[in-house]
């Protein structure tokens, strides 16, 4: 695993010089800045069930959900660089990405650096929010519920022409899910791969998207960090997990339907000590407990031997959206229909410990979410959202509800 990881360090470095040479040797072209930020107000109200309010509403949020400044550079013909620079929540800043790409043609493509993996419809792309239909993320990456971490290491893409349409690949490989730097018992070489082929002008375009970790992954997370940031959840001592999914787009006229589906095989070992931490201060449900423990009645605190250290379990997710624009005298309208559905039989509520407070709530780890919404575009560089949801679960072997509204100021600058 640290030669592997010392061949990816040296491959990147060998590509910066190779770069570097290539901007002295050559003209330089300019700069090209440009990004996208967005600021947010939603609000969550009353969970009912058969007998009325059964959770009360959360305060309303104003929030900045997205800032990204992003730099691209194309050193010549085949050598090209870029940079994401991510201010969300209008506090500090991080280097989302960053990446050097060599392209040997448009069929070979290799880039190195902190990428966006080619994962589905939407992973590249959920930082341009003036752009897309919709406010919230597929529950695919959901901040809250990952079923996969966004950003991987090294890649080799490319596209050709295949009869009357283009396809296209990509596969990459990382480090793989968790902190491998602390964990060096850890032995994985995860991979991940994405096929898709478009036709008539790329208005129509299928695809299918997998990931394996071909070995351990850990959590990234401490067991009160907060939403885990991979697909392992926090207690875990270890994870072998797979994400296989389907994906397509529609575009006719007007009309843009989009779908897809993902499962998410798991493989897994509880941590003791992390378990005992979520059952004694997490407030899980007495289905939760009966998960965790082998005897959830037994007396006092929980003991050791008492915990189930193994879990087998599949996450799943699909969704089906459409969107209709047409222009106005004063713009750009867009109304959109979205239905979510989503399961995972092994989280929590509690996001303190890294559960899900949508899925963790189901007594089965079960949700649905209508969303029906509008976008007002002044003009392309402006987006306002506007978007009501209802999830629907079950609790206590109710069917209960809570509706959220979402209201998105979203633009698009660039230098």
């Amino acid at each position: 695993m640290r030669i592997y990881q010392r061949h990816l360090v040296a491959v990147f470095c060998v590509s910066l010089l190779a770069m570097i040479g290539a901007e002295t040797a050559m003209a330089q072209t300019p700069l090209h800045m440009y990004g996208y930020f967005s600021t947010r107000f939603e609000k969550t109200y009353e969970t009912y069930g058969p007998n009325g309010v059964i959770d009360e509403a959360s305060p309303s949020d104003f929030a900045y959900p997205y800032f990204n400044l992003m730099g691209q550079y194309s050193i010549n013909d085949q050598f090209r660089a870029f940079l994401n620079i991510n201010g969300a929540k209008a506090s500090t800043l991080d280097l989302r990405n960053f990446w050097g790409e060599y392209s040997a043609s448009r069929n070979l493509n290799l880039r190195i650096g902190k990428i966006y993996r080619k994962f589905g419809l939407y992973n590249e792309i959920l930082d341009a929010v003036p752009t897309y239909y919709g406010i919230e993320a597929p529950e695919l990456f959901d901040a809250d519920h990952l079923m996969i971490s966004r950003t991987t290491m090294a890649m080799v893409y490319g596209a050709a022409d295949l009869g009357p349409g283009v396809f296209s690949y990509s596969g990459s490989t990382d480090n793989g899910e968790g902190d491998p730097l602390n964990a060096p018992s850890k032995n994985s070489f995860p991979f991940c791969y994405d096929f898709a082929y478009s036709f008539d002008g790329g208005n129509y375009t299928v695809g299918t998207s997998g990931y394996s970790t071909f070995g351990d992954a850990t959590p990234n997370v401490a067991i009160n960090g907060g939403s885990p940031k991979s697909g392992v959840l926090n207690w875990m001592a270890k994870d072998k997990f797979t994400v296989f999914g389907v994906y397509g787009e529609a575009k006719v006229n007007n009309l843009t339907l989009q779908g897809e589906y993902w499962t998410s095989a798991h493989k897994a070992v509880r941590d003791t000590a992390k378990v005992k931490t979520v059952v004694t201060s997490a407030g899980i449900s007495s289905i939760q407990r009966e998960r965790f423990l082998i005897n959830p009645a037994a007396p006092g605190a929980v003991k050791g031997t008492n915990v189930r250290t193994n879990a087998s379990y599949v996450i799943q997710t699909w969704y089906l959206r459409a969107g209709y624009s047409f222009e106005t005298g004063i713009g750009e309208i867009a109304p959109y229909l979205q239905w979510d559905w989503y399961k995972n039989p092994e989280t929590i509520a509690n996001k303190t410990y890294g559960g899900d407070d949508e899925a963790g709530v189901a007594d089965d780890g079960i949700f649905n979410k209508s969303t029906v919404g509008v976008i007002y575009r002044p003009t392309s560089e402006v987006a306002v959202k506007f978007d009501q949801s209802f999830h629907f679960y079950k609790f206590n072997g109710e069917n209960v509800r809570y509706p959220e509204i979402r209201l998105d100021f979203s633009f698009t600058f660039g230098i």
